[in-house]
């Protein structure tokens, strides 16, 4: 059973991906998330010697453009220092990179995606059935004119004709409506496909089972729109995520151990070239020979391997190094295992095999920033070897913890809190603070700590004069 659960109460929206009651994918909307958008950029200058340009988009980091990633007819007018380019982000910023552009746009729907300057017709590769496919191609090969292409989509499979071509035209028209717009680079154009919308058409909303969300607004939203899918307003005052034992599981995904159900662990380490998984037996010994215990080993690592690299959303080189096995059937057996769980994932992967050193080696496309780097920061006291929480999940994490208050017999919270987490939490001008203290019913005071730590309290609970009198005398707090 596939559920998909929400939690869109609050600032932060964040979605998970529950196949029977185990976590398999966690997604959590960066507020700085730029991925699909599309800019009026202007061209910077050009590298000839890497073939590439760096573009001006309006944002704190100048986009990457690459020549292959221009439609022919740039390509052969070539570019040029002021131009004006319509661009789209196709991998968000890093810590160190600005953002990937292409300026081949794509536009997506529920069933396909148009591409205006592609020229070419594709079906999703888990569409199998061969007449449905050229079936699919067939249609496409009708809509589109000139340099237009498209990619069928998975739920495409079984839609009609007239359905397909509706859709076609509508993401054609907000092709067409860009175009026309009269606008002074460097500018935002329009945003990526929204967050929970976007995550459920990628899921692909026909396998999925039931949604959960604690949203009543998005709940009745997401009934009339997904007719045949069982939604659920979750109405309990314990937060969603709680009621499904999710948060424990985004901590446990930070971990750098991991243990199996046999006693054996991981060890992940995530480093700018790549990640490395180790597997070590650990407590467990197995009932009969070593080849045996290894292999069983192996095998149950494998899985939870393909597992953590989903959940984490680890991208770029992987290698993960399995106990030794000298015979080829037992490395061919956890290839194909690794095989047979990467078709759970919807991320491009690439399983390379093992080297002459036995190390196990694939590659994950990087679509979007991997867990650990949404919802933690690097530590300022051990330049950058260690994560501490950031100082924005500190501030989501009391407003949910707010969230569980609301209606409260008191007036009033007072909270102790980092200086920068109380920053964030405030929002510009003290927007964010008067707005959750008019959703809440209760007025919101707060101290800075004094000494850096990324930890919080809700200090006292109570009316309004004593929270005042116990603020102006700290030394009691």
């Amino acid at each position: 059973m596939r559920t998909l659960v929400l939690n869109a109460k609050g600032s932060q929206n964040r979605c998970v991906l529950l196949e029977g009651n185990l976590v398999q994918e966690i997604h959590i909307h960066h507020i700085n998330e730029t991925a699909g958008s599309i800019y009026a950029g202007r061209v910077l200058n050009v590298l000839q010697g890497m073939q590439a340009a760096f573009i001006d988009i309006g944002e704190e980091k100048n986009g990457y453009l690459s020549v292959n990633d221009l439609p022919p007819e740039l390509k052969s007018a070539k570019l040029r220092e002021g131009q004006q380019i319509l661009v789209q982000v196709a991998k968000e910023a890093t810590e160190h990179k600005g953002p990937k552009l292409t300026a081949n746009l794509e536009f997506g729907g529920q069933y396909l995606v148009y591409m205006p300057t592609s020229g070419y017709t594709a079906v999703s590769k888990k569409i199998e059935d061969p007449s449905e496919r050229e079936r699919l191609q067939f249609i496409g090969s009708h809509f589109c004119e000139e340099n237009e292409g498209l990619v069928f989509r998975t739920a495409a499979s079984g839609q009609t004709e007239e359905t397909l071509h509706k859709e076609f035209c509508y993401l054609k028209k907000k092709y067409a409506a860009l175009l026309h717009a009269n606008t002074k680079a460097p500018a935002l154009l329009t945003e990526g496909t929204p967050f929970f919308d976007r995550i459920i058409r990628e899921i692909n909303p026909d396998t999925l089972h039931q949604i959960v969300c604690d949203d009543s607004d998005l709940a009745r939203d997401l009934k009339s729109r997904y007719e045949t899918l069982e939604v659920l307003f979750h109405q309990s005052k314990q937060p969603v995520f709680d009621a499904y034992k999710i948060e424990q599981e985004i901590e446990k995904a930070l971990k750098r151990i991991v243990w199996l159900k046999n006693g054996a662990y991981l060890v992940i380490d995530q480093t700018e070239a790549l990640t490395a998984i180790d597997v070590n037996t650990g407590k467990f010994s197995g009932k009969s020979s070593l080849q045996d215990t290894v292999i069983k080993t192996n095998l149950e690592a494998a899985r939870e391997a393909a597992r953590q690299i989903r959940l984490r959303n680890l991208s770029g080189m992987i290698i993960i190094d399995f106990i030794d096995m000298p015979r080829q059937e037992d490395r061919q057996a956890i290839l194909h295992e690794m095989l047979r769980e990467s078709k759970s994932d919807r991320v491009q992967t690439r399983m390379l095999g093992f080297s002459q050193m036995n190390i196990f080696q694939m590659t994950r496309k990087r679509v979007r920033p991997d867990l650990a780097s949404l919802i933690t920061c690097h530590c300022p006291f051990c330049s950058g070897t260690g994560h501490v929480l950031s100082p924005e999940t500190i501030a989501f994490k009391i407003e949910r913890e707010l969230w569980e208050l609301q209606y409260m017999e008191q007036e009033a919270a007072l909270i102790e809190l980092p200086s920068d987490a109380a920053v964030a939490f405030r929002g510009k001008n003290d927007e964010h603070l008067k707005r959750l203290e008019k959703a809440l019913h209760f007025e919101i005071f707060l101290t800075e700590k004094t000494e850096w730590s990324d930890q919080y309290q809700i200090v006292q609970l109570g009316d309004r004069e004593m929270i005042q009198r116990l603020i102006k005398n700290k030394d009691k707090i």
